[in-house]
């Protein structure tokens, strides 16, 4: 099928009820056309090693879209974004395989904070990682700062005794919790230059004005970012001001 120039096609993760489709369908009015596919690769848990595997699935999910007439393509899940990535280099190195392979430009999330930090260009980087747990936050902050950003603070709702530790599924942050966050970090932090808000699950779209007002700072939050950079791609006005 031949390529619609305003189709966006969404990877979403395995087993995720993934609302970024639905949130850019209603902010575009439904005058984009949407597409949808998730990944599906036999026993994968969301474990750091089925993560850094996701690749071929991602190239397969990215080919159906493709073959669908998407003209963009983009993956809203943070961790596989960054996880198996030296760097923010590395990881658009993968982007840019997918491309070929599928013939369809593909963004992440996280490729598309990044596209933000390099317009933005702030010097020191607070990082509010939500719901992560210590492994993912610790490999999120190294990625941050091998891709050349100096990382001055990195911290979950856990760390900022928001919430109590937990072994169970993964409960995403309501609006309350992500305002208290950023207010947290933005009174213990007064010198930073911007703060990220990471976790695809962590929805910002109603409260960007109010983390703004909450930090005085710049606000870069995974899926403002992913919509605004698919905005620019696709050369469509959006109510996201960042």
């Amino acid at each position: 099928m031949r390529n619609n120039n305003n189709a966006i096609g969404f990877i979403s993760a395995p087993s995720w009820l993934d609302p970024a489709p639905d949130e850019f369908r209603a902010i575009t009015q439904g005058k984009i056309s949407i597409q949808q596919t998730f990944l599906d690769p036999p026993g994968f848990d969301y474990s750091i090693k089925s993560i850094t595997e996701i690749e071929p699935h991602l190239i397969n999910a990215a080919l159906s879209l493709a073959s669908a007439g998407c003209s963009l393509i983009a993956s809203p899940a943070t961790p596989f974004g960054y996880m198996g990535f030296d760097n923010i280099t590395k990881a658009r190195e993968n982007l840019t395989k997918i491309k070929k392979t599928s013939g369809v430009e593909c963004i992440s999330s996280i490729s598309a904070i990044f596209d933000l930090l390099e317009i933005n260009k702030p010097q020191t980087l607070a990082l509010a990682c939500t719901y992560y747990q210590d492994d993912w936050k610790d490999l999120w902050t190294s990625f941050v700062r091998a891709s050349g950003y100096e990382v001055i603070a990195s911290q979950s709702l856990v760390d900022q005794g928001i919430r109590k530790k937990t072994l169970d599924e993964v409960d995403y942050p309501n609006s309350d919790e992500i305002c208290e966050s950023i207010k947290i970090i933005s009174k213990n932090y007064p010198n930073i230059d911007a703060i990220i808000i990471s976790g695809s699950g962590a929805r910002t779209m109603a409260i960007t004005d109010k983390l703004k007002k909450i930090s005085n700072k710049l606000i870069i939050a995974a899926d403002t970012a992913l919509f605004s950079i698919i905005a620019k791609k696709l050369n469509i006005n959006l109510p996201i001001k960042l």
